[in-house]
């Protein structure tokens, strides 16, 4: 692996924006980091394709998305990278997914 970071961590929000979104991608940034994954925080004001452009440039091998449409799923969406489809799974088990 050549990649600068284990995992990419965009936080999705809209205009109306819920601010558990922020917070729960904040928790986990901070989950990951304690267990010492290198993570790459994306916060930006961006527009969702804008970080999903940026994230499939820089080639991090595991994309995790917190958004209010993951969280009414039950949790945030990961993707990596030798995978077709994102899967949602429980902020729980975030960190022992990237670890693997």
């Amino acid at each position: 692996e050549v990649a600068p970071f284990r995992a990419h961590l965009l936080q999705l929000t809209t205009k109306n924006q819920e601010p558990r979104t922020k917070e729960k991608a904040e928790e986990l940034y901070k989950r990951l980091q304690n267990a010492g994954v290198s993570v790459l925080y994306d916060d930006r004001d961006a527009s969702a394709g804008e970080k999903f452009a940026t994230a499939d440039l820089i080639g991090i091998p595991t994309r995790i998305v917190v958004s209010e449409k993951s969280l009414a799923a039950g949790g945030v969406e990961i993707k990596k990278r030798t995978e077709k489809e994102p899967k949602i799974i429980s902020l729980g088990e975030v960190v022992s997914a990237v670890s693997i």
